[in-house]
């Protein structure tokens, strides 16, 4: 017995060890990052000329989209934040860099910068965005929601905007956050076309010296 105890007591240091290495199953999943994309225009290039250029300044974001998380309103009144669905860049800052490469394809210039860059001069339009809704409703389409204003020659000319874009029939119960996360691309440059149809409307106007 004595044997039996003096084993135990020998054996009681590596038994507290490598019972205290037992980790839990974790019920962590790794989040899926994703950034929005630029693309083609439905119609042709602007007219305005190659010598248009442009300033975009700070996108204007609600508190609950600052939150890197994608967002869903299943319900009115509700909304999600999903946990395993992340942008991979703040969100102001990927539709800023976004409509800037979409307006610069559809305007045919190179001539323009976008917060937190500073404005290259001279400059003919500056540009401001302020988004409301910017997410999943339901689980059959995506919104966006915004006011765009553009400032030229000590005039500001502003536009409210609204696109909502279907989805596909979600996979077995899976929605399907590419083809969200690409419809949320697509109302972007829906929105950049809008907003060179308002720059067409405008008087012709020169760059500021």
């Amino acid at each position: 017995m004595k044997t039996h105890n003096a084993i135990f007591l020998l054996l009681l240091p590596f038994l507290l060890i490598f019972g205290s290495c037992v980790i839990p199953e974790s019920n962590h999943v790794q989040p899926t990052f994703y950034l929005l994309s630029e693309l083609a225009a439905d119609g042709n290039k602007s007219q305005l000329g190659s010598e248009v250029s442009f300033y975009l300044r700070q996108v204007e974001l609600p508190t609950y989209l600052q939150d890197n998380r994608l967002v869903s309103r299943p319900d009115k009144g509700v909304i999600e934040f999903r946990e395993a669905d992340r942008w991979g860049e703040p969100l102001e800052v990927g539709i800023a860099r976004v409509v800037g490469l979409n307006l610069g394809k559809r305007l045919d210039t190179l001539s323009y910068s976008v917060y937190p860059h500073r404005k290259k001069v001279p400059c003919s339009y500056e540009l401001s965005i302020t988004i409301r809704r910017f997410e999943r409703i339901g689980s059959e389409a995506i919104l966006l929601e915004a006011i765009c204003e553009i400032h030229s020659a000590g005039q500001v000319t502003q536009e409210r905007f609204l696109k909502k874009i279907e989805l596909g029939e979600p996979d077995k119960g899976k929605e399907n956050v590419n083809e969200e996360v690409m419809a949320l691309s697509k109302a972007v440059g829906a929105c950049c076309d809008s907003i060179v149809l308002s720059l067409a409307a405008l008087p012709k106007k020169v760059p500021d010296e």
